[in-house]
């Protein structure tokens, strides 16, 4: 399927709730992440000297925080949790999956408190989507019913 007939087809935007368990998800993965190199790091500090525990709990977070960064710029805009709950974040016009830039523009923007405030209005996105030019789709059959016209997404038309 061509990303212009792709375009064509109204876009059901992702539930509230699947965006919040993918997130969530990501989390985990985030700490799964910090804590895995943190053991490597650990376990490499025995033969090189010059690691200090600083700079291992330092670098696992920092290698945590690239993932969170750059999850959506996987393969079809899904980090493994928007692939676990078929959404994904997509670019606002194309519909492709969103780039390294949008992202980061995202994922950056969700340090903040107040974006995640954002998306209880009606259009239902972020602050950071609303930066990167994104919105979150579901991907999937739907598991949830069409509850009004903010549902679907057709070029912000409705």
């Amino acid at each position: 399927m061509d990303a212009k007939s792709n375009r064509k087809k109204p876009k059901i935007l992702a539930s509230i709730s699947r965006r919040f368990i993918a997130k969530v998800i990501d989390c985990v993965i985030a700490v799964l992440i910090f804590f895995i190199v943190k053991v490597i790091a650990d376990a490499l500090s025995a033969y090189i000297t010059g690691i200090t525990p600083s700079a291992r709990i330092v670098s696992a977070g920092l290698i945590a925080f690239v993932y969170v960064l750059f999850a959506d710029a996987l393969p079809n805009g899904q980090s493994i949790g928007k692939r676990l709950l078929s959404i994904a974040a997509v670019d606002r016009k194309t519909f492709l999956g969103c780039t390294v830039s949008q992202s980061v523009i995202r994922n950056a923007s969700a340090m903040f408190i107040i974006d995640g405030v954002w998306i209880f209005l009606e259009s239902r996105t972020r602050l950071g989507d609303m930066r990167a030019k994104t919105i979150v789709i579901q991907t999937g059959k739907l598991s949830h019913k069409v509850r009004s016209f903010s549902d679907v997404y057709d070029e912000g038309q409705s």
